[in-house]
């Protein structure tokens, strides 16, 4: 059975530098499992690598046309895996992850869905109440979508008109082979203490500002009609339309002196990289948690390690059974399972460094005065 090499780990675990030494070790191309890097409309903010040579399917996309759906990026995937036998799976998008090795074939072809996918717009185009028409349309239903979720809703709906109003989800095939399956799969997921991912985190989000990542979140912000669906954004990107609009109520308003404005804006700008920061860390959080209880046979790797790309190669390159065993091991299962400090969450919020606060305000400053 041919081996596959998935590379994954929490963000800002440093996958792109050890995924760049292995694919050269192995003669590898590499394809990104990131719900943002397939886009060409984020490489700042979804930290595309220093060189694309290696890499396929990064910014094939145009993310304000197109919502490429697990189904479709699998597909992407199955194509590549078709043509070369040694790819790498390098990225920390926990569902597209677990789509791509565990799901089945859909029993539906790709001419039913968006066939049916066509029809739940007709639906949705002029509905006031998608809850009421989600009711209507299925056998069973109990409030689980939010309305604000449009692309679940018009998910559900495909599914409901395929199924006939049985299944809020697309079914299997039961007798089609999973990936993990037709693959000897070899996944490593990189980790290390909360305490100590969130500094690199939070340096990651200072030199994203520091790259034009805001500037980048304001081009896409000025193309996309906000009341319109969307397409996955990236962190960060609903804190900034809100420091944007704060500084636009500023600008507007004459009720309060040049002192007192500039003293807001700093506070907002102060708030905006805060939650920046957060949002980052909570992501990294949920990823841990994800792969736990969805991802189990990853053998976890300490990312403290002084060499962590010989370290994956080792375990590439044995028996399955010895992959096996260090998959049962004990250090694997502390891994895993090592807990965050309490103390984590009660930390204060961490201050930003000049330079990017003052980035950060010259910049929303800008684009306010256009």
């Amino acid at each position: 059975m041919k081996k596959l090499l998935v590379v994954s780990g929490i963000t800002g675990s440093g996958k792109s530098q050890v995924v760049s030494i292995l694919s050269e070790q192995l003669k590898s191309k590499v394809i990104p499992v990131d719900s943002l890097q397939i886009y060409k409309n984020w490489p700042i903010s979804s930290n595309w690598p220093k060189t694309l040579r290696n890499y396929e399917l990064i910014g094939k996309y145009d993310g304000l046309k197109q919502n490429v759906a697990s189904y479709h990026f699998k597909k992407d995937v199955l194509k590549l895996l078709k043509q070369k036998d040694n790819f790498i799976l390098e990225g920390g998008c926990c569902f597209f992850l677990n789509y791509l090795l565990n799901s089945r074939k859909e029993q539906f072809d790709e001419e039913q869905i968006k066939a049916a996918d066509l029809e739940a717009q007709k639906l949705l185009q002029n509905c006031g109440d998608p809850q009421a028409l989600l009711k209507q349309q299925f056998k069973n239903y109990n409030d689980s979508i939010s309305i604000s979720d449009r692309y679940r809703i018009q998910k559900a709906l495909r599914f409901a008109l395929l199924t006939n109003g049985e299944s809020i989800t697309s079914p299997f095939n039961d007798e089609d082979p999973r990936l993990c399956d037709q693959f000897d799969v070899r996944g490593f997921f990189l980790t290390e203490p909360q305490e100590n991912i969130s500094k690199k985190i939070y340096a990651r989000c200072d030199e994203m500002i520091r790259q034009g990542a805001l500037e980048e979140f304001y081009k896409f912000y000025q193309m996309l009609d906000q009341q319109e669906f969307r397409v996955t954004t990236p962190i960060g990107f609903d804190e900034f339309v809100n420091l944007l609009k704060c500084f636009q109520n500023i600008f507007e308003g004459r009720y309060i002196s040049n002192r007192r404005a500039e003293k807001q804006k700093r506070e907002y700008v102060l708030k905006f990289i805060q939650q920046f920061y957060i949002k980052s860390r909570q992501y990294a959080a949920y990823q841990r948690k994800y792969f736990r209880s969805n991802l189990n046979e990853f053998l976890w790797v300490d990312n403290r390690n002084l060499n962590i790309p010989q370290l994956i190669s080792q375990y590439y390159n044995c028996d399955r059974q010895d992959y096996l065993q260090k998959l049962a091991s004990p250090q694997n299962e502390q891994l895993k399972n090592e807990q965050s400090s309490k103390s984590l969450g009660k930390q204060n919020d961490p201050v930003p460094p000049k330079d990017v606060q003052e980035i950060t305000y010259k910049t929303v400053q800008g684009l306010i005065e256009q």
